[in-house]
């Protein structure tokens, strides 16, 4: 018993040194008192909130039907993929859309076959249902990219007065308030 506290001992105290050292190595060779970067980026979306903020950072919103699920494509290492879609528009709500896009989502794929949301207000677009969607333009996905879809089978005078509402207050594309991954002390040089 003995014997294998004084190894484990000997083996935490060897596991300490060596982070140790390697923290001293790393430092070899930086420079002294040059403080922090001026300022420092991370990756932050535009805010989507609200329905104002949907709008006004999509380019199309038109009111659609789902013609057919044209392919699922498998997207890095992340879990889910893209599933794109071929839709009829309806009713274009903002834009001036083709009468048929096909437009890629992400997703998540199920075991049953079927595909689930990544995001609350991100349904899946299913052949034969009615949405309202919002795109972005992304060549990857031939007509665009879905940045927000809402079910519009139940009640396509609602959907359509909520998105035309939402089009008219539209409010500019703008930061996450959330997101507060830029700081600037003033030092930078792109600081005017």
């Amino acid at each position: 018993m003995q014997h294998k506290r004084t190894t484990l001992t000997v083996l935490a105290a060897a596991a300490v040194l060596t982070t140790a050292g390697a923290a001293w190595y790393t430092t070899l060779g930086t420079p002294i008192h040059t403080g922090p970067p001026a300022a420092a980026h991370g990756v932050c979306l535009p805010a989507t909130d609200t329905d104002e903020d949907k709008a006004g950072y999509s380019h199309t919103i038109a009111v659609v039907t789902v013609d057919r699920t044209v392919e699922y494509r498998e997207e890095g290492e992340a879990p889910g993929g893209a599933l794109l879609s071929k839709v009829t528009v309806v009713e274009p709500l903002k834009g001036t859309p083709p009468t048929t896009l096909t437009i890629g989502q992400s997703v998540l794929r199920q075991t049953d076959g079927g595909y689930a949301k990544t995001k609350p207000a991100y349904l899946p677009l299913e052949p034969g249902h009615r949405y309202v969607v919002g795109t972005v333009p992304d060549p990857n996905y031939d007509d665009g990219w879905v940045w927000f879809a809402t079910a519009a089978d139940d009640d396509l005078t609602a959907a359509t007065t909520r998105w035309t509402r939402a089009v008219t207050h539209q409010i500019a594309p703008h930061p996450d308030p959330a997101c507060n991954d830029v700081i600037d002390d003033g030092s930078s040089p792109a600081t005017p």
